[in-house]
């Protein structure tokens, strides 16, 4: 039996995930919202990602690693899920990406997406309290965790994806995982019941 939930995630709206990418600063951690958001991609998986990680012209990002921190010490690893995924990327976040790699991305395969200040992986405590809660603040919405940007991805994701292609692009090991994201979506039983009636009287769906 799973635990129940300390916290329920808070979803962001898609305007406000706009609003934040452009409220954090400094500015390199734009494509980091950005990913996180759009991408699914967890904490430990996107401070791993490398310019090696990238597709060519930003058009998929592939996950393979996951990088956790214990008594001050980094450890890279597979994913939490065991096993590499590859994430295409949304159209609309590519030209940001493509702007971060030319501008805050140093030149060699191995370079990280998003070191910290001082090289290195960047610290979670640090990234939330001194990066994210000042933006959060700066939009008029507090009290948000970094994971609530994954939420936010699920469901996105479940709005115009079915369950294993919600399992895939977030790297779900489990369908319950992914089934939580189809549960919350608020359009989709609408979408069903219009359907439904679509059956009943003899209309033709279009899409």
């Amino acid at each position: 039996m799973n635990p129940p939930r300390k916290r329920d995630p808070v979803i962001l709206e898609v305007p406000e995930i706009a609003a934040l990418a452009d409220a954090i600063q400094p500015p390199r951690l734009k494509a980091l919202v950005l990913l996180s958001a759009w991408c699914g991609v967890r904490w430990g998986e996107v401070s791993e990602l490398r310019r090696k990680d990238v597709g060519d012209d930003c058009q998929v990002l592939y996950v393979g690693r996951g990088v956790t921190r214990r008594d001050g010490v980094y450890r890279v690893d597979t994913p939490k899920s065991g096993k590499g995924r590859t994430v295409v990327i949304p159209p609309h976040i590519r030209v940001e990406l493509r702007t971060h790699l030319a501008t805050h991305v140093d030149e060699g395969a191995e370079s990280l997406l998003f070191p910290a200040a001082k090289g290195g992986h960047m610290n979670d405590r640090v990234f939330s309290r001194e990066y994210f809660a000042k933006a959060l603040k700066a939009i008029g919405r507090e009290g948000i965790r970094v994971h609530d940007l994954r939420h936010f991805a699920g469901t996105q994701t479940a709005r115009v994806g079915n369950l294993v292609e919600t399992m895939g692009r977030l790297g779900h090991s489990t369908v319950k995982a992914s089934l939580i994201y189809q549960q919350v979506v608020s359009g989709r039983d609408a979408a069903v019941a219009e359907a439904l009636s679509a059956l009943a009287t003899g209309d033709t769906l279009t899409n």
